[in-house]
């Protein structure tokens, strides 16, 4: 199996625990593929650093984030609207998206051996951005996203006028300094880290 690795980099023991995955993994029959950004972290010698995500075959069978939510938000862009499982093992404090954790990964490598879990489908949004007199509904478009899309005022000292489509169907207009558009993923979180429901 292919195994994409994405990390936090700024978590002080990541290189410690990379080597641990790198010796576990290989003893299951995973094939690691890194995340650029943390190739330097992984354990040198015999154990060489696995190649890079760009370099894995066309399809990962299963991404493992290393890191908090926003590691595994990051790793969901990586992919692209691909239908690759992800794994988010948590290294910080609050993990609302992430199903395990370092004390867990003997149970977690296997599980993804054995097709041993079940994916959770979720919703992902696709913008684009138009500025007054676009033509022909051109227009910026964003990467794919798992949490929100928030557009803003920036630097500007007034408020803006927004118009949300909705699929080609206007939904309404706005004046305000911003707008967030969410996921069911990313209101869970809003709730959750305002002490709501899940």
């Amino acid at each position: 199996m292919n195994v994409g690795v994405v990390g936090n980099p700024n978590y002080p023991d990541l290189g410690a625990f990379l080597a641990t995955l790198q010796q576990k993994a290989s003893s299951v029959g995973l094939k690691l593929y890194s995340e650029e950004r943390i190739q330097a972290l992984w354990p040198a010698g015999d154990g060489a650093a696995p190649p890079p995500i760009s370099a894995a075959p066309a399809a990962l069978d299963c991404l493992i984030t290393l890191g908090g939510d926003g590691t595994l938000l990051r790793g969901a862009r990586l992919l692209n609207g691909a239908d690759t499982p992800i794994l988010g093992l948590n290294l910080g404090r609050v993990g609302f998206l992430t199903t395990a954790a370092p004390d867990t990964l003997d149970w977690a490598l296997d599980a993804i051996v054995r097709h041993a879990y079940t994916t959770e489908p979720r919703l992902a949004l696709q913008s684009t951005i138009t500025g007054k007199g676009a033509k022909g509904g051109g227009g910026r478009v964003e990467p794919l996203v798992l949490n929100d899309v928030v557009v803003h005022k920036g630097g500007v000292a007034r408020v803006v006028r927004l118009k949300v489509s909705v699929d080609g169907d206007e939904v309404a207009q706005y004046s305000a300094d911003g707008i967030i558009v969410s996921t069911p993923t990313g209101s869970t979180a809003y709730s959750m880290s305002a002490g709501g429901a899940r």
